[in-house]
């Protein structure tokens, strides 16, 4: 029952009391009254005070009744305002909470975003200051805490800034709150109920309560958010602190994602760069066809990328080994192996290849490296001929040479052991060598042993007895020397012999020192000792090799006289202090300058070993780096340029999440679109296309979606409302982000337009012309029969005896009109063609008897002008499906062009090969050739070599338009090699007709 109900319930019990009190009063006062009045006078006087007593008695009553019932009333009116209150503040923590969840929705920077959230909490909490710590591990001081964030009240001193909340051990400011925050629970305290040091530390800052909850980012503890109060000391409901977790949750999963996409990030970086580095080849092909490459592969080929990508890269190994790389690719072999590869200009070289099966654009192909090994089989056969070479001086020397491991077991023994000691080195491998050792001289073997191991390249000599095979001792003289640290040794390495050869033993610790002096001096790193005063006391002979000094030109010079100006105050400030270091290990960057004075950026490690009596000093190690300093500038000018691009391209870029909004614009885009940048990011792609091109937009979108790129054109509506095309090509550059590179191509539509026009329109004109031609031959074909047949009839003397005069003009008019009439088939043929009506009539035939045949005929040609006609047929017995009349009107044409423009004593020749599917011929000529201004147009009608009004050879220019329509109707192609003054090659293949009907 609420207040209200109460209150009604409550007004009509007093109502009904004083109505039943009012009652008895008036109807039992009188009566009473008479019991006590003993006259008339004495009646009327009770009479004036029962008013009074009525008043009396019904107020005593009503306070008696309503005391306790107000009082409970107003209980039960403040136990309602605090609901209300409680209600009210829960509702806003929960609209927070809400808030907060959008905020961390958002791809935001999360040094922006951290600081809006706790803004947000803060208001709502209302507390003094909200913050939030991370956690770091310190290899020394164990896990630490630094405050990263904060939000405070007005009037309360911020803690941001204060460095003992910085890197601050849990175990020193903490140490009763990690367990409760790493168990995924919140630690809620008044202050003065803490134990030390938490509460001397909080109570320093005017802290009374204190609310911690965790913040984990996966498994990972990564900090906590707190809420101090210094004005109250605050008593937290367990749903407001809840609501706070689900925030502090939200936060770490924030975190967590953005550390996730920093990470892959990174992952493609690393990729890329591990894709165009130039250590080797690497290549993604699907069956041998190359469908990516890195520049590695073009610098070991000799082809360049794009000539790469699409290639068969078989053609990138030697023939003889085609076999065995076709047979890894289908068994799916990923081991390495070795075959030889060919370059662009034909040269052989040994490569490793090895493949692996990689998921690759939705589909899994192999990834093959390539690594030319060129140096390294010189290497291997220089170090086979160098092992031998050592394997022979070793077995002839006088002292044995051993390696043992840290347990003294014998890990290797020279052969001439067996000469010297009796042992085969099969018989030592595996066995401790303190078994050989004489037991009086064991346990300060074993002592020097001990000492050995403490100190790399720590070198000993001592003497011990040593048990030959036979049982018997002999005394050895033996030296000793750590290389457990030499990956090539990684052992103890040890060379010994009679002492009384001691002169032999001298001679091998020559050829040792020079050995060792050997691999210093072919080592990448230059090694150099200094003394505390930085003078060099020793130089490796291969600073020559790098930096052009000498190592006597070094000794006693200061280290500092070769750093770059720039470099020298910071190293030389530094060196003091390492030097209070034993055995400090310090890894920096300089420039040092060479003999030449150029200056080398170099990289270089320095340890300091003044303790170590072998070399009591500070000893460096250092290369050049020059080449990465000049990569790592030229990555940050690239940044610096890919930047400006953007902004200064001349083309719109947008950025666009999955549902096509637009993230990021450039000016480019404002300008074309009409839009501010501001208007485009409230915008999507959608918005700006017209509705005509709204489907292809879509389906765009969806392909770059499932394959990663895209390229439309769509018409846009600029914000005036006119209209434009634009060219979109679309790329995904991650999960939900893509870029746009969008151009401007409305003239070149408009452009492509009046193009179609154009084309309909002349091909309109040319069908009229051929159907023109057509008609036109037709009419002039008929009398010109006529003529002809008169003419032959006259010639036959039929009519009687003609004159030798009217022999001649009846030669002529014959010769005239059967040229007339060449000429009118001619154009027959050619409009049939263009109007494409033209068919062939094909027939299987042998190709070896036509070529007779077209020898047999053209030769009378030929002989009129002594030319040399020769045939060379290598088709032989072959049978082809073609139209064999237009098969010979190809080579009658050819050939008389060819006759007519060789000179005499000239020679014509023909050359016929047969394909799987076609044949070619070629018809060559030792003529006039054809100037290179017309070999272009020479298949075009009426196009002549010879267009002159002195023209000294005949022909209407249609007979190789002919050719060339011939050609192209049996599938083929027919082209042209000629070299004015020399000669022309005709050559055109033919298909076999019946392979395509077949298809």
């Amino acid at each position: 029952m609420n207040s209200s109900d109460k209150g009604k319930n409550l007004a009509l019990k007093v109502t009904a009391l004083y109505i039943l009190v009012a009652s008895i009063w008036i109807l039992c006062s009188d009566i009473v009254l008479g019991w006590f009045a003993l006259d008339v006078d004495q009646y009327m006087q009770l009479q004036t005070y029962k008013g009074w007593f009525f008043v009396l008695i019904t107020g005593s009553l009503l306070f008696t009744y309503l005391t306790p019932r107000i009082r409970e009333l107003n209980r039960s009116r403040k136990s309602l305002q605090d609901t209300e209150e409680s209600l009210n503040r829960r509702l806003d923590y929960e609209m927070a909470t809400v808030r907060c969840m959008r905020l961390l929705l958002e791809p935001a920077n999360m040094d922006k975003l951290i600081p809006q959230i706790l803004d947000i909490i803060h208001q709502t909490v209302g507390n003094s200051r909200t913050y939030i710590f991370k956690n770091e591990e310190n290899p020394e001081l164990g896990l630490c805490m630094s405050q990263v964030y904060e939000v405070v009240s007005d009037g309360i001193e911020p803690q941001i800034d204060n460095p003992d909340l910085q890197h601050l051990p849990y175990n020193e400011g903490a140490p009763t709150m990690l367990p409760i925050l790493e168990s995924r629970q919140h630690f809620v305290h008044v202050v003065e109920e803490l134990e030390e040091p938490e509460r001397t530390i909080l109570a320093e800052q005017g802290i009374l309560s204190i609310l911690i909850i965790p913040i984990f980012t996966g498994k990972e503890l990564w900090g906590f958010i707190g809420f101090d109060d210094c004005a109250e000391t605050r008593k937290w409901h367990e749903d407001d602190i809840n609501l706070l977790e689900v925030i502090a949750d939200g936060i770490g999963e924030y975190i967590f994602h953005r550390k996730a996409e920093n990470d892959l990030k990174e992952s493609e970086e690393r990729f890329k760069a591990l894709h165009n580095a130039s250590f080797g080849g690497i290549a993604i092909h699907d069956k041998g066809l190359v469908l990516d490459c890195n520049q590695g592969l073009s610098e070991i080929t000799g082809y360049t990328t794009n000539e790469l990508i699409g290639m068969d890269g078989l053609l990138l190994i030697e023939e003889s080994f085609r076999s065995r790389v076709i047979d890894n690719m289908i068994s799916g072999y990923e081991e390495a192996y070795e075959v030889i590869g060919c370059r662009k200009d034909g040269t052989e070289y040994p490569v490793r290849v090895q493949a692996k099966i990689v998921p690759y654009k939705g589909k899994q192909l192999r990834v093959t490296e390539f690594r030319d090994i060129t140096e390294q089989k010189e290497a291997e056969e220089a170090l086979k001929k160098s092992e031998a070479k050592q394997s022979a001086m070793i077995a002839n020397i006088s002292d044995v040479i051993a390696v043992i491991d840290k347990d003294g077991i014998n890990r290797y023994k020279s052969p001439n052991i067996e000469k010297w000691f009796g042992w085969k080195p099969e018989e030592m491998i595996g066995v401790s060598t303190w078994e050989n050792i004489h037991p009086d001289d064991l346990e300060q073997t074993q002592k020097l042993f001990s000492r050995l191991l403490e100190q790399q390249n720590a070198t000993s000599t001592s003497e011990a007895r040593y048990c030959c095979k036979d049982g018997s001792y002999k005394w050895m003289e033996f030296t000793a020397i750590n290389l457990l640290h030499e990956p090539t040794i990684n052992g103890i390495l040890l060379n010994y012999h009679d002492i009384t050869e001691r002169k032999q033993a001298e001679n091998h610790l020559r050829e040792s020192e020079a050995k060792e002096s050997a691999m210093i001096a072919n080592s990448a790193d230059v090694i150099a000792i200094v003394d505390r005063d930085g003078i060099n006391i020793y130089k490796s002979p291969n600073i020559e090799k790098w930096f052009g000094w000498k190592p006597e030109e070094m000794i006693g010079v200061s280290a500092w006289k070769n750093i770059h100006p720039d470099d020298l105050k910071n190293t030389q400030e530094l060196y003091p202090i390492f030097l209070e270091m034993p055995e400090a290990v310090v890894t920096s960057e300089a420039r040092y300058r060479c003999k030449d004075d150029s200056y080398k950026w170099i990289e270089f490690t320095i340890s300091n070993l003044l303790n170590e009596p072998a070399i009591n000093g500070v000893m460096l190690n250092y290369h050049d780096i020059t080449e990465r300093k000049i990569a790592e500038n030229a990555l940050r000018d690239s940044e610096s340029k890919f930047r400006n691009y953007i902004e200064n391209a001349p083309y719109a870029i947008f950025i666009a999440d999955e549902d096509w909004k637009y993230l990021e614009v450039n000016k480019t885009a404002s300008m074309l679109t009409g839009y501010s940048e501001e208007e485009l990011l409230t915008m999507t792609g959608f918005d700006l296309v017209a509705p005509e091109s709204q489907r292809k937009a879509y389906q765009s979108n969806y392909e770059v979606k499932n394959t990663g790129f895209t390229t439309v054109e769509l018409l846009f509506i600029h914000k005036d409302k006119t209209s434009y095309w634009m060219r979109m090509d679309a790329t995904k550059l991650s999960e939900n982000r893509y870029i746009v590179f969008a151009s401007d191509i409305t003239e070149r539509k408009r452009a492509e337009y009046s193009l179609i026009e154009g084309k309909i329109l002349a091909e309109e004109n040319n069908r009229i012309k051929s159907e023109f031609l057509a008609n036109m031959s037709h009419e002039l074909r008929t009398p010109l029969t006529a003529i002809i047949g008169f003419s032959d009839i006259l010639d036959a003397k039929l009519f009687g005896e003609l004159n030798e005069k009217q022999i001649s003009h009846v030669n002529h008019i014959n010769k005239s009109g059967r040229h007339l009439l060449e000429v009118i088939n001619d154009i027959l043929d050619l409009s049939k063609i263009e109007a494409g009506k033209m068919e062939l009539d094909c027939e299987n035939f042998p190709i070896s008897n036509t070529l007779n045949e077209i020898q047999a005929f053209m030769h009378p040609m030929a002989g009129k002008k002594n030319i040399d006609l020769k045939i060379i047929n290598e088709i032989k017995d072959v049978e082809i499906f073609a139209d064999r009349v237009k098969f010979k009107q190809i080579m009658f044409n050819l050939l008389s062009n060819a006759i007519k423009f060789t000179p005499d004593n000239g020679k014509v020749s023909v050359f016929a090969t047969n394909t799987e599917d076609d044949i070619q011929v070629s018809v060559s000529d030792t003529g006039i050739g054809i100037p290179l201004n017309l070999q272009q147009d020479i298949f075009n009608p009426f196009t002549q070599v010879d267009s002159s009004n002195k023209r000294r050879y005949g022909g209407t220019g249609l007979g190789l338009a002919l050719v060339k329509q011939f050609v192209e109707l049996h599938n083929g192609k027919i082209w042209l090699e000629s070299e004015e003054g020399k000669g022309s090659t005709f050559s055109f293949t033919i298909k076999n007709q019946d392979s395509l009907v077949n298809n």
